[in-house]
């Protein structure tokens, strides 16, 4: 391969769930590519909505020789021997995570993505087994997996020797809000914006995307909420209003400077302490605004 066209890096609204994964029952026909209402992204990007990167991203970087980590795309167990309605451009519908919400026991089917020549997946420090992997093997290699809790490990060998390793751990209580901003500092003029991400996860900074819950975010100060969502193809929810569900345990905030300040942005959701996080809108000297 010396090139690749990719369709497309960034999710976008519009053609509703063209790269969609569904479970329809036995008797469901598809009628068209587009998905139905509420459907709401293409749900094809490498990247979301919100702009965090997705499995197929990373499945990329490995085959261009970018990455040499291996990754793990877990596909959702709770949806495990459900037949599958896929369109030419779905990849699965996996989440490089290892916190869920089924009984100890459960299938899951795991990907490991690699360059090297095999990997090893490890449960909690019990080999599950070991797969080539590589170019011959499409730098894929898929485990089936019982869950438990803990931690899931792939090492991937070339020649026998590890190259690297890479370890999804499962969200331990207490789950805790979290929101970061971009940046400490924005320009105070209608050319700027804040972005604030929002997560759930553990002490240890382990993402809990099973936990997902309604949150709430107020604006203070010098500053306004823009917009407020989260990478959900399927969804009613409006980018307008000040609550959203997180998806996958992440959500992401926009926020307008109105004038130089600081800015405040508390998030909260029932069940957990409020978070805040500060932003300082930053007014431009004359004189740098005016050059060019």
């Amino acid at each position: 391969m010396i090139g690749d066209f990719t369709w497309t890096g960034w999710d976008y609204l519009g053609e509703a769930g063209i790269g969609r994964v569904d479970y329809p029952s036995e008797d469901y026909v598809p009628t068209g590519i587009s998905a139905p209402y509420p459907w709401l992204t293409g749900w094809v990007g490498d990247i979301d909505i919100t702009g965090h990167r997705r499995p197929q991203s990373y499945y990329r970087e490995t085959v261009f020789g970018l990455r040499h980590e291996p990754y793990l795309a877990v596909h959702r167990p709770q949806f495990h021997g459900r037949r599958t309605l896929l369109t030419p451009w779905s990849w699965t519908d996996s989440v490089s995570s290892w916190s869920w919400d089924v009984p100890e026991g459960s299938p899951a089917t795991v990907d490991a993505y690699s360059d090297a020549d095999e990997v090893e997946l490890l449960l909690n420090g019990r080999s599950i087994g070991r797969a080539a992997v590589g170019a011959e093997k499409a730098f894929l290699a898929r485990f089936d997996v019982p869950y438990e809790p803990g931690e899931l490990l792939a090492v991937a060998y070339v020649a026998d020797q590890e190259q690297a390793r890479t370890a999804l751990r499962t969200a331990d209580a207490p789950v805790r809000l979290r929101a970061t901003a971009d940046r400490d500092a924005i320009r105070a003029d209608d050319t700027d914006l804040a972005y604030i991400t929002i997560t759930l996860e553990d002490e240890e900074g382990n993402l809990a995307a099973h936990r997902d819950r309604l949150l709430s975010v107020e604006v203070s100060g010098a500053g306004a909420l823009s917009a407020l969502g989260s990478a959900d193809p399927r969804t009613e929810e409006s980018f307008g209003a000040s609550q959203c569900r997180t998806f996958d345990g992440r959500a992401l905030a926009i926020v307008r400077p109105a004038r130089p300040g600081d800015i405040e942005i508390r998030v909260s959701a029932d069940g957990y302490e409020p978070v805040t996080a500060r932003v300082t809108a930053t007014e431009i000297p004359t004189d740098a605004a005016s050059r060019p």
